[in-house]
């Protein structure tokens, strides 16, 4: 005898729903309604758990925020043992892998706009998320890659730049301008260019 299905709680349906409709449409048109529809809730259950789209949208970014960092830390773990600067260009892989595999909350988890940033749970995801960049930094700063910069700092240029390529390869802009079709090889040109090694 099957066990019996255990319901999804509404809060974690309507999360779940939202980053689907993410995924198929991206973030334009998304509402309330819409995703109640798509739940198969009532167009008033939403603003039981969240009292606007922005906080719903908040929770769908902070769930982003820890399958990135699951994501490089996937990555990291295949370069576990090696030197800081090498496990550095590895996360950015990670970095890129999570926004290859989850394009509609990668577009939406940056999106002041739409997301509630003072939601608790998103700032503290997002948080967590760039801490593990900084700490990555520190210790690729203390193999001596420019120990010279403030480490928030560096790293925020090394997350810009990878976030860059991510979203552009997202949008399909780099094969027009670049002629490179694979954004790995171009994420191994820009860490190069950044984060120099002998590999």
């Amino acid at each position: 005898m099957a066990a019996p299905v255990t319901p999804i709680p509404t809060r974690d349906r309507l999360v779940e729903t939202a980053r689907a409709y993410l995924d198929q449409e991206g973030v334009d048109g998304i509402g309330l309604r819409e995703i109640a529809r798509r739940a198969g809730v009532s167009h008033g259950a939403p603003l039981r758990h969240f009292p606007t789209l922005g906080s719903l949208l908040a929770a769908v970014a902070a769930d982003g925020f820890r399958d990135l960092h699951a994501s490089v830390d996937t990555a990291l773990r295949t370069r576990a043992g090696d030197e800081p600067l090498v496990r550095l260009k590895a996360a950015a892989h990670g970095y890129v892998d999570f926004a290859r595999a989850h394009p509609g909350v990668f577009s939406l988890m940056f999106r002041s706009d739409l997301c509630d940033t003072t939601d608790p749970d998103y700032a503290t995801a997002g948080g967590v998320a760039f801490g593990q960049l900084v700490a990555l930094v520190t210790d690729a700063q203390a193999a001596g890659l420019r120990p010279d910069l403030p480490a928030a700092e560096f790293a925020g240029v090394v997350w810009a730049t990878v976030h860059g390529l991510a979203s552009l390869h997202l949008h399909g802009a780099l094969v027009p301008t670049t002629g490179q079709p694979d954004v790995d090889v171009l994420v191994d040109i820009a860490t190069d260019l950044i984060i120099p090694t002998d590999e």
